[in-house]
């Protein structure tokens, strides 16, 4: 625990360092905006418009309202969109705006990193000092507080299916499925992980009455936690789902040419350094993680299966659909570095044993 809170407080000194110096980025003009919308809805209390507001209907509003909250608290000034370019320095007067919904997206991703480091101490300094997690859970984007829905609600998942934990089980479970539902009601995508756990507790549990409530938990969370799709869930759902299939096979995506294979290429490059070069001291995590997770894979199926097949079901999905924006590798950066941790274990048994041997055979 005292590791985990140590790598954790140098994880959050890193993000809340590139909070100060990042420039602003494509999507933080889509959803910073839209939190400014939100938080003038919830000044006037009118929840009607927050329920049918449809700009940005393809994100779940959950990330957004608790930016809009933190604009609310601290009322800055709304910036003149016309007036910021992205990649160029935030203007001094436009700064409190970014900084307290960025710090929000910091906070969920040096949480996410103590839970990893939990789980493996290896592995939440590879998170820690990950470029992408680093810069994507520093910024504007939807990627910090969701993503530490879906680590906590795998964690407790682990936690409470592990034979030990049997007397307790479902008071790890329920709220694994609420964690779980609201992570798919900040971003949908990391409510996906549900599929994997879903299958787990199936496989381990061979109760229909098992899977039926905790699937049941989470739905509940999650619709409880997007007002947008109170009115008509189904028919709301299916349009917001639906506007990321056509996206993904619109001109901007298909002109973009990112080829299908751009998930491995952002897990083995660290481009973050080529574009914000004065802010990140070292990319070597971010190339270590995924061939280090190679040496770690069958160590982790056997002690850690949930993580390894969520890395797996997360490849899957990012090779297969179409959009390829670098920071959807989040999604996958918590299995991989757990992985990643144990493949460090591996290498340095085998070394430590090879040298046992070389010194044995000299005596």
């Amino acid at each position: 625990m005292i590791l985990a809170i140590f790598i954790a407080s140098f994880a959050g000194f890193l993000r809340m360092r590139t909070v100060t110096l990042l420039p602003p980025d494509f999507d933080e003009l889509v959803y910073l905006p839209a939190a400014f919308r939100y938080q003038e809805m919830i000044a006037s209390s009118k929840w009607k418009e927050i329920i049918n507001y449809k700009e940005n209907l393809e994100h779940p509003p959950l990330n957004k309202l608790l930016f809009a909250v933190d604009l609310g608290i601290t009322n800055p000034k709304e910036p003149d969109w016309d007036n910021l370019n992205v990649g160029k320095a935030i203007p001094p007067e436009d700064r409190p705006a970014f900084f307290g919904p960025r710090r929000i997206s910091a906070i969920g991703g040096t949480l996410q990193v103590f839970i990893t480091a939990l789980v493996h101490p290896i592995a939440g300094i590879l998170m820690a000092l990950n470029t992408y997690h680093t810069k994507y859970s520093a910024q504007v984007y939807l990627e910090g507080v969701p993503g530490l829905m879906g680590v906590l609600a795998v964690f407790l998942f682990e936690l409470g299916t592990t034979p030990r934990s049997a007397d307790a089980k479902w008071k790890l479970l329920i709220p694994s499925a609420i964690a779980l539902g609201l992570a798919g009601a900040g971003k949908y995508l990391y409510g996906f992980v549900g599929f994997v756990l879903l299958a787990f507790l199936i496989r381990r549990t061979r109760s229909l009455q098992s899977s039926l409530l905790y699937s049941g938990v989470a739905v509940a969370a999650f619709l409880l936690a997007d007002p947008f799709l109170w009115p008509n869930p189904a028919s709301r759902l299916w349009d917001s789902l639906t506007f990321h299939w056509g996206f993904a096979h619109s001109e901007h995506v298909v002109s973009a040419g990112l080829p299908w294979y751009s998930p491995f290429y952002y897990l083995s490059h660290a481009e973050p350094t080529k574009w914000h070069r004065d802010i990140f001291v070292t990319g070597l995590a971010d190339i270590l993680i995924l061939p280090l997770s190679f040496f770690g894979i069958l160590r982790a199926i056997h002690e850690r299966p949930i993580w390894v097949a969520w890395a797996a079901f997360g490849l899957v999905f990012l090779v297969l659909w179409p959009t390829k924006w670098p920071q959807y590798i989040l999604f996958v950066l918590p299995p991989l570095a757990v992985c990643a941790g144990l493949g460090v274990e591996q290498i340095a048994n085998f070394i430590l044993k090879k040298f046992r041997n070389q010194k044995y055979a000299l005596c």
